[in-house]
């Protein structure tokens, strides 16, 4: 049973080694949910909902009773007076004693006045204009969200483009490295043949330039691979290996079924929604108000006028206030609204024209691709024969090592012509995709 166990591990670990773990791989959705979370911006929707919800609450305080405190001190040139002379009734006096002289008998106010209150005013009808202002801060809180959304919407597109730009680098990399791995092959032959005196030196030359050459782009691609990488790590907001295989998406696209569903174009309907909200704020303005009140106080005098002794009081209602004429004010507010809707409508027909352009322009793009990696296939396939042909050729001295390197060299570039034509299509899929709005 030992003897099984180590025969087993020795087969597991010679199949590590022949067949080494990939490295990571990361997708382009994986991509689009790393950046969407990591992204500034995203924590702007927590901020938009606690701002939306503390101006509904100061909204609220519409319907609580407001409450303040005033008071006044004054002096007068004069008060009201009443001059009312009562003669009053007296016992017969003594022969030898006058009668006195009649006095007023109702007091007047002092010309100084003193008044604190207490004032409370509770709303019984607002005419609906607090339900609509709510209406049109909800609108407002919409609208900031879907902004926020189409940038978090950009962000993806332009993750698109960094991600598309690495693996066409990959892919050259990747092709590079066969064809490097090819002229240095032939590279040993020539040196062995030049060895012998069966080759020229200068056609072991030319393949040692070409190889170095080959060494120069696979630098330049790889630099510029860690180049996109960073961009594409600070995209996500995450560490990315250079080495990370970035897989390519498999798109399905429907041509027959174009549907706009871009944000901007339902943007245009929610700015059309808080207009209404609006309009229905303007006519609740022209609604009659009802408020209840009370006040308590305490001056001098109270609110008896005619004893100046310092008293307290109060007094409890209700007002009515209706403007009923502000010179068409809400119908003009109401015809403002009404052009700004008309506005919104050419601008959302404007943008769903450009996008329709936008789209015929991306299927025209996935048909030359289409195209095209079907004729890459037969050059692909007739390049290759003429780069075997070349390779004998070349071993029994009927071409030179520069013909050679053309032969091969035309053979590489079309395998490099059909992987770009390929990585392009899926771009070209996902680009007719995030034009829609179905990214």
């Amino acid at each position: 049973m030992k003897r099984l166990l180590i025969i087993l591990g020795s087969i597991i670990l010679a199949f590590d080694l022949a067949y080494p773990q990939a490295p990571d791989s990361l997708t382009l959705e994986e991509c689009h949910k790393r950046a969407v979370e990591q992204y500034p911006l995203s924590a702007q929707f927590a901020l938009l909902e606690q701002k939306n919800e503390l101006e509904i609450k100061k909204l609220n305080t519409n319907y609580l009773p407001h409450v303040n405190i005033n008071g006044q001190a004054s002096y007068q040139s004069e008060v009201t007076k009443v001059n009312v002379i009562f003669k009053p009734i007296y016992l017969p006096p003594p022969i030898d004693q006058e009668l006195p002289a009649p006095s007023p008998v109702v007091p007047y106010p002092p010309k100084d006045q003193y008044k604190f209150n207490l004032n409370i005013d509770q709303v019984i009808y607002d005419g609906g204009i607090t339900a609509n202002q709510k209406k049109v801060e909800l609108a407002n809180y919409t609208i900031e969200k879907q902004n926020i959304e189409i940038e978090l919407y950009r962000l993806k597109q332009q993750i698109n483009h960094v991600f598309f730009s690495i693996t066409l680098l990959q892919e050259s990399e990747l092709l590079l490295q066969v064809l490097k791995s090819q002229i240095g092959d032939k590279l040993k032959d020539i040196e062995s043949a030049v060895k012998y005196g069966m080759a020229l030196e200068s056609d072991h030359d030319v393949l040692a330039a070409e190889l170095m050459k080959i060494e120069q782009q696979m630098a330049e691609v790889i630099i510029s691979k860690e180049a996109a990488f960073i961009m594409l790590q600070e995209l996500t907001s995450s560490d990315i290996n250079p080495n990370t295989c970035l897989v390519l998406p498999e798109p399905h696209v429907a041509f027959d079924q174009y549907e706009n569903k871009r944000l901007e174009y339902a943007l245009f309907d929610l700015y059309k929604d808080r207009n209404e909200a609006a309009r229905k704020l303007v006519n609740a303005q022209w609604m009659p108000k009802i408020v209840g009140y009370g006040q308590l106080g305490y001056g001098q005098p109270g609110l008896n006028m005619m004893d100046p002794r310092w008293d307290s009081y109060y007094i409890f209602g209700a007002r009515l206030n209706w403007n009923i004429w502000n010179w068409n004010k809400y119908k003009k507010e109401s015809q403002v609204l009404n052009v700004q809707n008309q506005i919104i409508n050419t601008q959302k027909e404007s943008f769903d024209k450009n996008i329709k352009v936008a789209t015929a322009q991306d299927v025209a793009e996935v048909k030359k691709y289409e195209y095209l990696i079907l004729k890459d296939n037969e050059i692909i396939r007739l390049r290759n024969r003429v780069a075997k042909t070349a390779s004998s050729q070349l071993d029994n001295g009927v071409i030179t090592s520069t013909d050679y390197i053309q032969r091969v060299n035309d053979a590489t570039q079309a395998e490099i012509n059909m992987k770009t034509h390929e990585i392009q299509l899926i771009q070209a899929k996902i680009n007719y995709l995030a034009t829609i709005g179905k990214l």
